[in-house]
């Protein structure tokens, strides 16, 4: 599926990058590449942007940009956060 019709907080795994070589360059240096684990936490309004995270990144990318990226979906493991949480701790008490 490509990036821009991704569910949800669905864990994906990036198997491509977007045409664009200057866009491509710039994820690659942020490390997003293929292979990674992402989600996709949240959609603008029609037609517009995606909020990405991978591990503690979160980033923006446009929805032409992310419809020319291919993703797969990831079964959770049990027991294993699922990406973009990056294995947060819970919130001090008191």
């Amino acid at each position: 599926m490509n990036l821009a019709d991704a569910p949800l907080d669905q864990p994906l795994e990036l198997l491509s990058l977007p045409s664009r070589p200057s866009l491509g360059n710039r994820l690659r240096a942020m490390g997003v590449k293929p292979g990674c684990h992402l989600v996709v936490v949240r959609r603008g309004r029609p037609g517009g942007i995606l909020h990405l995270r991978m591990g503690l990144l979160d980033f923006m990318l446009r929805r032409g940009d992310a419809a020319q990226m291919e993703a797969l979906p990831l079964s959770p493991t049990p027991g294993e956060d699922p990406p973009g949480t990056g294995g947060r701790p819970s919130p001090r008490p008191g």
